[in-house]
This record gives structure tokens, C-alpha cells and sequence, in this order.
């Protein structure tokens, strides 16, 4: 018997500041799903943890006990997965604010929810690019853990495959992102403009510059190296992250815009680095902007600080505009989740779907090299290399099936 549970939080329900509770401990999380694949509560787990989102898919064992939750002796399914929560987070679901509001989803309902969230359906930017690959991402931290089961595995090759014809039906493959709104929001800040970091965020946030024009960026990050690559590619400047906080504490450096996209447990960016900066981009999740810097008093001389929930505000304004688009999406998304349901249930192995898996192994190891040496690339280039890869795993997928099926007996 196949049971999934689906348990996390995300943009939808809490200001994105709020998530940083659960976001900022997801290696303790991954670790307790460890923890609970060794007790034998659960066969196999996923983590996605993103800037907006923190959700676990869990494939559960049979015989998880809700005893001592809820009513005496209570042993629905709605108390058992609640147990669950608690068994994975270890109560940690309050902040300041009080208790986070958790969504709890299973089986279909919960399959449903991953393709919607897949498919950029349910992102704070509709129809964002970054969630297919970070869901990639969280499927292979999974099976480095030793946490992939079967049905884990059944259900990664197809709701990848669903959402790429999903997002292509529903006409997402050039819509806006994080990155692309925080980029158009420094880029009206002036010409001299900056990127701190280096990751998938801050190459995004480059490339959408270029486009709008922006010349000579500054692109900073801890290791050097990888701040040179970027400039390189983008035409810009480069410096190690210890020199620009320096640099600007003693007014040697003069930027209009930061945009910070970086991971930092403490803030990197105060008011000793502010003077002269019309406006501050903050898309790290912590943020790490110094919290002196948000108040009226330290903005007064005409310096912008916008984070997540200011980016989230923005983003809802374009998604009401594409609701219709939407409603379409998550109505395709529905039935091609009874689908993968289905086939989960079933669990017998099917030739046809060889094909999926030949293409989702070659494209998640070019994503694993557009994230390394092949990060410099623009979008077009990419996407000319995805549809390359694609169209070479087809092709040699059909061919290993002509030759199994040449090899089956008459």
C-alpha cells in the first residue's frame, strides 16, 4: 500500500519572513527524516525548502501510531499525520507571531499540491521558472540521504515530466521570477548597481539587467572566484564580499542599488554600508539586511529597503492579473494528478514510461551543470541546451525500447 503525507508551510499562508523559522533549519529537518527512515516511520522523504516554501512529502510506513494526539485512542488519518508533523518538527511551529498555520495534504491531494507547486502554480511569482529545478534539487539531496523509496522514485520521474508540459500548455516558460522583479526594482534605482552573490538568484538577477541595459554591474560574493565568472560573463566588475563591506564603511565604493542574494545567518548589509544607496533588494531568506536599516528613521535620507513581503506584494499584483491563466493550469494539473496517483497505487512497472526517465536523468544532470561550470550561459543558451538534452534522451530512450521489446519472446 502506497500512503503519502504532505506536510509544510508556505507564502500563501505567512509573510515569507515568517518561514525563516522552518528554513532556516532544514538540515536539522533532513536529518530527522533520517532519524524517522531508521525508526521505520517513514519509507523515504523529500525536503523542499526554498525562500517561500517549506514542505516535506513523506512516504509513510504502515503502522504509524496517532496515540497521544488528539482524542484517547484516535486513529484517523488526520491524527496520524498530524502525529507525524509533530514527529518531523519536533514542535517547532511557533515564532513571535505565534502558531504557524501548517498544511497537511494526502495521497492525491497531496500529489496534486507538488505538481501545482512544480509547475510554478502555486509560486509568489506565477509561473516561476526556479521551482522545477529546485524540486530536482530536493529529490537528489534525497537520494544522496538514502531516503528515495519506490514510490518516491515513480513519483519524481512524473511530476517532473507533468510539470514541463504543464508549464509549456500554460504558456509559463517566459514568465517573471524573483529574480526578474528584484532586478527591475534595482534597475530603477540608477546606473551604478551591484549583486551580492552568485547562486542560480543572483545569475538570474544579472541577466534580466542586461536585458533592461544595465552596464558594469558589481557582482560580489565571499569566494572571489565565482564573483569573477559572473562579471566576466556579464560584462561587470568583481569583489570578495570582506572588501566591498569595507569598501563602502569607508565611502570608496559608490552604488545606487544593492541586491542581495545571498545565505548568511547574520546580516551582511547595515547603515554603514547604506550611505549614498537609493534603494536595498533583499531576496535571502534569512534576510540579511541589519534590522536598524528598515526603520523610517534610517530610510529617511531616501534609501528603499525592500525584502521578500515587499517582493511578495509585488508579485501578487501580477498574479491577479494572470488568475484566469491559472485557474486553467491548476484544472489541467488536477486530472494529471489522478494520473501519477494511479500509477503510484499500481506500482507495476511500464516500458512507455522509460521515456520519461531517460529525459528527466539528462536533464537533471544538466541542471546539476547549469548550477557549476555551465552557470554563465544566458537563458537562450540554455534553453537551447535543454531542448537538445531532451530530444537526445528521447531518442535514445525509443532506441533501448525497440530493443527490449526485439528481445521479448513471440
Amino acid at each position: 500500500m502506497v500512503r503519502l503525507t504532505l506536510i509544510g508551510i508556505d507564502h500563501q499562508e505567512v509573510a515569507p519572513s515568517r518561514l525563516e523559522v522552518l528554513s532556516s533549519e532544514s538540515e536539522r529537518i533532513r536529518a530527522r527524516l533520517v532519524d524517522l527512515r531508521e525508526q521505520g516511520a517513514v519509507r523515504g522523504a523529500v525536503l523542499l525548502s526554498t525562500c517561500n516554501r517549506v514542505e516535506a512529502v513523506l512516504d509513510v510506513a504502515e503502522g504509524v501510531s496517532a496515540e497521544g494526539v488528539g482524542a484517547e485512542g484516535a486513529s484517523d488519518r488526520l491524527a496520524e499525520d498530524r502525529y507525524l508533523a509533530e514527529l518531523l518538527l519536533e514542535g517547532r511551529t511557533r515564532d513571535a507571531e505565534g502558531e504557524l498555520p501548517l498544511h497537511v495534504l494526502a495521497d492525491r491531494a497531496g500529489v496534486a499540491h507538488m505538481l501545482r507547486v512544480a509547475t510554478g502554480l502555486e509560486s509568489m511569482v506565477l509561473g516561476e521558472e526556479q521551482i522545477l529545478g529546485q524540486i530536482s534539487r530536493a529529490f537528489q539531496v534525497s537520494e544522496e540521504l538514502g531516503l528515495m523509496s519506490r514510490p518516491l522514485h515513480m513519483l519524481r520521474t512524473r511530476l517532473l515530466n507533468a510539470a514541463r508540459e504543464l508549464r509549456q500548455r500554460t504558456g509559463f516558460s517566459k514568465t517573471r521570477s524573483v529574480a526578474a522583479l528584484a532586478a527591475d526594482k534595482l534597475a530603477a534605482a540608477g546606473k551604478r548597481l551591484c549583486v551580492v552573490g552568485a547562486g542560480e538568484t543572483a545569475r538570474l538577477a544579472l541577466d534580466v539587467l542586461r536585458r533592461r541595459g544595465v552596464e558594469n554591474p558589481l557582482v560580489v560574493n565571499r569566494t572571489l572566484d565565482k564573483a569573477q565568472a559572473l562579471a566576466r560573463h556579464f560584462g561587470g566588475e568583481a569583489m570578495g564580499l570582506a572588501a566591498f563591506r569595507k569598501a563602502r564603511e569607508n565611502g570608496e565604493v559608490q552604488v545606487d542599488g544593492v541586491l542581495l542574494a545571498i545565505h548568511s545567518p547574520t546580516p551582511v548589509f547595515g547603515i554603514e554600508h547604506a550611505a549614498g544607496v537609493k534603494t536595498v533588494v533583499d531576496v535571502s531568506q534569512p534576510s540579511v539586511v541589519a534590522e536598524e536599516l528598515r526603520t523610517l528613521e534610517a530610510c529617511a535620507g531616501g534609501c528603499e529597503v525592500l525584502d521578500l513581503d515587499g517582493i511578495a506584494a509585488l508579485a501578487a499584483e501580477e498574479t491577479a492579473a494572470l488568475r484566469e491563466v491559472a485557474e486553467v493550469g491548476r484544472a489541467q494539473a488536477e486530472a494529471r494528478a489522478e494520473q501519477i496517483w494511479a500509477d503510484l497505487v499500481d506500482r507495476r512497472a511500464h516500458l512507455g514510461k522509460v521515456v520519461d526517465l531517460h529525459v528527466e536523468n539528462a536533464l537533471s544532470e544538466l541542471d546539476k551543470a547549469l548550477r557549476g561550470s555551465l552557470q554563465h550561459l544566458a537563458d537562450d543558451d540554455r534553453d537551447q541546451l535543454r531542448k537538445l538534452f531532451e530530444k537526445t534522451a528521447r531518442r535514445n530512450a525509443h532506441f533501448h525500447l525497440r530493443d527490449l521489446r526485439q528481445l521479448q519472446p513471440s
